[in-house]
């Protein structure tokens, strides 16, 4: 990848804030090094704090490009688009682990949560998505309660906080190395958290 000369930027900063994030969600911040970065980006240090000022600027931009690119499309595809709200909710759950034979390098939001103690600057991006999140599965929630498939007495605001809670656990998990058949059943738990009816099982 070409660098900038001089004034001119002849790299594609898209291009740049896609491998970052890349290698922050396989290392994530402390454990991503300047080489690391130099090598994932093409970018040489001159050009990196040109461009972002410094190593925690990169950071904060590839997390916003997480979450335009990552978050809000996967929260768009399973939370809002499904005509059946109950299975988009366990299908944005399962499709945190079912992801083939490529190893999951992980959540950067969750990733990031953990060890946010290291890059402060990046918190207001984490609550960012996480809020992105818990508004898709209100929306989820309303949609399902409107069309009977919950008790019209569900609490959304509450119940979409405890889906949150269990599928950032749910990461962490899978981040672990959890087995599949346990990541299906706490699936299964977060689904029953919600009371679907019959329809709304697997």
């Amino acid at each position: 990848m070409e660098v900038a000369v001089g004034r001119r930027q002849l790299w594609d900063q898209a291009e740049v804030l896609t491998s970052a994030m890349r290698l922050f969600r396989r290392r994530g911040y402390l454990g991503a090094s300047l080489r690391d970065i130099e090598e994932a980006t093409g970018l040489h240090p001159g050009s990196l704090y040109r461009a972002f000022d410094s190593k925690e600027g990169l950071f904060q931009a590839a997390l916003d490009a997480y979450n335009d690119q990552v978050v809000r499309a996967r929260v768009r595809v399973h939370l809002l688009e499904p005509a059946d709200p109950v299975a988009g909710i366990r299908s944005f759950f399962t499709s945190a682990f079912e992801t083939g034979l490529d190893p999951d390098p992980g959540c950067l939001l969750t990733n990031t949560a953990v060890e946010s103690f290291t890059v402060p600057q990046a918190a207001a991006g984490v609550q960012r998505g996480l809020e992105a999140i818990e508004a898709g599965f209100a929306d989820a929630l309303t949609r399902a309660r409107a069309l009977g498939r919950l008790s019209a007495g569900l609490d959304v605001g509450v119940s979409a906080a405890q889906l949150l809670a269990l599928y950032q656990g749910l990461l962490v998990l899978v981040r672990a190395g959890t087995p599949v058949t346990k990541l299906h059943t706490i699936t299964d738990g977060a689904i029953a958290s919600i009371g679907p009816g019959k329809e709304g099982q697997r």
